[in-house]
């Protein structure tokens, strides 16, 4: 395989080779019975070359291939492929790094997933047996490597521990939903904490509320802050900068949200599943890189591509989805700076308004734009500093640069979400609720 990097310096050629591997067991229980498990193993490669008139040719494949036809292949793309505007990079060479791999992840045996999974199972179910569980275990192992043109290479592995737990209970007019996850490194996954979340929202799910339609406060808990977070994501995204598809082009160095919003990539954070040291085109990440300080908007995410574009200094933003993927713009672990008070005292404060925990239809919205317009799947009611109940039919509208700006306060409680996002729960106001 990698007598293509020979080719490449042969013909006078940049590229890059990008490998992944994954070992992966999943254990999946539906209603509260065992579904099944499997276990995979999945390789692929992408080969990337620039020409030498900068255009771009790329090549993805899960099966063994020659290198000279891999070469040929990724070539033969380039007649279709963009302009690079950009190099790739050499490798750093006095790079110190560990992997971030647990033994116990690793090696896990399916039957200590089936029990853990049974474990959750049983503790749900001996506590409302009227509710029905499903449940997903995944466990596994991912390699990534990259090889260059200057005949470089860099190695990184990561494993990663996945529960998530979905609990439904459907009544004659009423669907009820409730998602709680953890995610992380290696096997220290706090499932007593993952089972405490869902029996607080089962618990405030059993009593209906109204809520009339107006402007209220709203509390985002750090699974519903992703209804802030993802339009925001879109336009710190660089390739849409570019293309003018972000509103934020023009507003770095500008204060744009509340002060007290601040937005940290922190992706050497040991465990999480965004750690990593240096990204998928081999550009060292940093330790702590402020994406947003005090309002401010000091940077965004920046691949090899949009970073030569936009005249920016790359700082390891380059991420695959897949091997069969180019780079895109992205990001490794981030954490949102939390407030002075816990959650509770933000809710005891409220004299009314709603708890968002998840949302649907955000997709649909205009992301581009950061307006939404979805219907809250979880929420809750406040009045009078307390939680009364859980909301349904209530659809929340609103603008996520206008909310970012009208941040109140934020918690001193924040929680990983997705092992990837450390995040505190938001008080906005004020939010448009059609009830």
């Amino acid at each position: 395989m990698f007598e293509v990097m020979n080719l490449l310096k042969k013909n006078g050629l940049q590229g890059d080779l990008f490998t992944r591997t994954v070992h992966e067991k999943n254990v999946e229980y539906e209603g509260g019975v065992f579904k099944g498990y499997r276990v995979e193993e999945t390789t692929g490669y992408g080969l990337r070359v620039i020409r030498q008139d900068g255009k771009i040719g790329f090549y993805a494949s899960n099966c063994p291939m020659e290198g000279e036809k891999l070469f040929e292949k990724a070539l033969e793309m380039s007649e279709f492929g963009e302009g690079a505007l950009f190099e790739i990079p050499s490798y750093p060479s006095i790079l110190e790094w560990k992997n971030f791999v647990d033994p116990r992840v690793e090696n896990i045996d399916v039957r200590d997933m089936v029990e853990l999974a049974e474990y959750i199972v049983s503790r749900i179910r001996e506590e409302y047996p009227e509710v029905l569980v499903n449940l997903e275990i995944t466990a596994g192992k991912e390699e990534r490597s990259l090889y260059n043109h200057h005949e470089e290479k860099l190695n990184f592995a990561r494993t990663f521990f996945q529960v998530a737990v979905v609990v439904n209970h459907t009544a004659e007019d009423d669907i009820l939903e409730i998602y709680a996850e953890r995610s992380w490194g290696n096997r220290d996954v706090d499932v007593e904490d993952l089972l405490q979340e869902l029996k607080r929202k089962i618990d405030y799910s059993k009593k209906l509320c109204t809520i009339q339609s107006g402007k209220y406060p709203i509390i985002f808990t750090p699974q519903g802050a992703l209804v802030l977070l993802y339009p925001l994501f879109y336009g710190l995204n660089g390739k849409n900068i570019v293309f003018g598809r972000s509103l934020l082009g023009d507003k770095f160095g500008k204060v744009i949200f509340s002060s007290l919003f601040s937005l940290l990539e922190v992706s050497h954070e040991p465990w999480t599943l965004g750690a990593c040291p240096f990204d998928d085109e081999g550009v060292v990440t940093q330790k702590e890189k402020c994406i947003v300080e005090k309002g401010r908007l000091e940077s965004g995410f920046f691949d090899l591509w949009s970073a030569a574009r936009l005249q920016k200094t790359p700082c390891g933003n380059g991420f695959r989805t897949s091997y069969q993927d180019l780079p895109e713009p992205g990001f490794g672990t981030l954490r949102i700076k939390n407030g002075l008070r816990d959650r509770e005292t933000l809710v005891e404060e409220l004299e009314e308004g709603l708890i968002v925990d998840s949302v649907l239809g955000l997709g649909q919205s205009n992301i581009a734009s950061g307006a939404f317009s979805c219907g809250v799947q979880l929420g809750f009611y406040v009045k009078g500093g307390e939680i009364q109940g859980r909301v349904k039919n209530v659809m929340i509208n609103g603008n996520v640069y206008h909310a970012l700006q009208n941040i109140k306060e934020l918690s001193r409680d924040d929680r990983w979400v997705y092992g990837k996002m450390r995040l505190p729960y938001i008080l906005v106001e004020p939010i448009e609720i059609e009830a």
